[in-house]
């Protein structure tokens, strides 16, 4: 935990580049929100099917859903959606110069009780010798 979630439309103008830009977000709401760097897992969704406001090609999205567990105070809230925000901005520029573009970051907080997970085991073996 986190999960970064980033979602934006196919009309977007910047070669998004997710191994770029994860780091820098990792990096980013680590500091803020006092997350592991390593304990992110992170996806980017390219949606081809979307519309927005009038259906105009100008216009544009970038969405980026952070899902961790709830009780982070408001504060360390706002800060990580902030930080997240100023990558982001950094990140997409030519869309932001070409298009009606909005860039929005929310936070989800997830309820401990209901999540569940498996984390499977290292399977890898070390050997030494030759």
């Amino acid at each position: 935990m986190p999960h970064l979630v980033l979602e934006f439309s196919a009309n977007i103008r910047d070669g998004f580049d997710p191994s770029a830009v994860f780091p820098k977000l990792h990096s980013a709401l680590a500091a803020a929100g006092g997350f592991r760097p390593q304990d992110f897992k992170s996806r980017a969704v390219r949606m081809d099917g979307y519309f927005i406001g009038d259906g105009s090609q100008e216009q544009s999205f970038v969405n980026l859903d952070v899902r961790t567990f709830a009780g982070k105070p408001v504060e360390v809230r706002e800060a990580v959606s902030a930080a997240a925000l100023a990558v982001l901005t950094e990140a997409f520029p030519d869309t932001l110069r070409e298009t009606a573009c909005d860039i929005s970051v929310q936070i989800t907080e997830l309820d401990r009780p209901s999540y569940a997970r498996l984390r499977s085991v290292d399977t890898t073996t070390t050997t030494s010798g030759s």
